[in-house]
């Protein structure tokens, strides 16, 4: 009985060690400026920010509009991403570290309440399905049905196109 009891305190310790993790609240960055460098990621007071749930067209990527005409659809996502952010009052909320030591926020500006949901819905990202769901599949549906952005033609996947092209070229 003893030892039961010693188990059951064991295993309830632990349960409360990993549900803790979900209980404290994500580090939140505010700032009135930021660089952006892709459509998809950005600096704040010297750390830089992947937006959770989204991938841009990297800055070189190209994309082919519903004519068969190219058009710079990566520069199109920073360019939408900074005219996003302009309002200065930023607010990101980060929620992990990437395989680059990049903070993974969901950000906000005082006119855009997710950044990142905003860019998949102007079409100028996409929504991976990351562990089973994509965060912004909604979005992605309807700039997809509507033809916007990324959409209105083809493109290639931005991360097929990173991976075709080397890390300093791209």
């Amino acid at each position: 009985m003893r030892r039961l009891g010693f188990l059951l305190i064991a295993l309830l310790i632990m349960v409360a060690w990993f549900w803790s993790d979900s209980l404290v609240p994500p580090e939140t960055v505010r700032s009135t400026a930021a660089v952006i460098r892709d459509g998809d990621t950005l600096d704040i007071a010297g750390r830089t920010f992947r937006l959770h749930g989204i991938d841009a067209p990297e800055y070189k990527q190209t994309c082919v509009d519903g004519l068969g005409k190219e058009w710079p659809c990566g520069k199109a996502a920073r360019l939408q991403l900074a005219a996003f952010a302009a309002s200065g009052d930023l607010v990101c909320e980060v929620h992990a570290k990437d395989q680059y030591a990049r903070d993974v926020a969901r950000c906000s500006s005082a006119t855009v309440p997710d950044l990142g949901a905003a860019l998949v819905a102007a079409g100028l990202a996409v929504s991976p399905g990351e562990r089973g769901t994509a965060p912004y599949a909604s979005e992605e549906a309807a700039a997809r049905m509507a033809k916007r952005g990324i959409w209105q033609g083809s493109f290639e996947l931005p991360s097929e196109w990173r991976a075709g092209h080397e890390r300093g070229s791209a």
